[in-house]
């Protein structure tokens, strides 16, 4: 029964509607995470009269770079320190470490964040806030949500076909989706971890030299 709304709802004229606007509202407002969308219709392309994968590439990926450039103007317009929780010492912290990222590493971060679950809106609406060139956001963020969501349909499609139960393929499929997305954070996390303490110690080898240049002759 549930499988059968499931395949009527794939093959409906409203579905690509549906996906670009969860596939926005993720991108500010992550309630329901976008990708889980794009696996259903996925896992289940081939089976009745469901929508061209190609058509959910393209939609889903036109979805999330609306959400995320909304997230980018929410950061520009309201800041960072408008209201008191942002002026904590944790949260100012965190955004130097964010800006720092991405200004290192832009191009990683904004391309890895978004399979992070929370990372996409930390680091769209942070880009904003400290001020990230909005034409360099704008063009890597096109790139990796065209790359997202070639990624979401692909991981369901490799899953595809190993079970009957068309329900059970979609859980297949999103489990796999998040067990990628906890490996891309783990590796992006020891990544920039390395990067920084390459750079803290290039900077105090920088220091050191400075200072034996400067200190007066016996």
């Amino acid at each position: 029964m549930i499988e059968d709304v499931v395949l009527h709802a794939a093959g409906q004229w409203w579905i690509l509607l549906a996906v670009y606007l969860l596939c926005t509202i993720d991108g500010f407002f992550p309630v329901v995470p976008s990708e889980s969308v794009l696996v259903a219709l996925a896992s289940i392309s081939g089976t009745g009269d469901t929508v061209s994968l190609w058509w959910v590439w393209l939609i889903g990926a036109l979805g999330a770079i609306t959400g995320d450039q909304i997230a980018y103007a929410l950061g520009r317009g309201i800041g960072i320190t408008r209201f008191r929780w942002m002026r904590s010492r944790s949260v100012v912290r965190a955004v130097a470490t964010a800006r720092a990222a991405l200004d290192g590493h832009g191009a990683l971060v904004i391309c890895t964040a978004r399979y992070i679950p929370g990372g996409r809106v930390a680091v769209n609406y942070t880009a904003g806030a400290t001020g990230y060139p909005r034409l360099r956001f704008t063009l890597l963020d096109i790139f990796a949500a065209f790359l997202w969501s070639a990624y979401s349909i692909g991981i369901a499609r490799a899953t595809a076909g190993w079970l009957d139960n068309t329900l059970l393929q979609i859980i297949v499929a999103l489990v796999a989706a998040a067990a990628v997305g906890w490996l891309v954070d783990l590796i992006l996390k020891r990544i920039l971890l390395r990067l920084a303490e390459r750079k803290q110690a290039a900077g105090g080898g920088l220091r050191a030299e400075t200072a034996t240049v400067d200190s007066p002759c016996d």
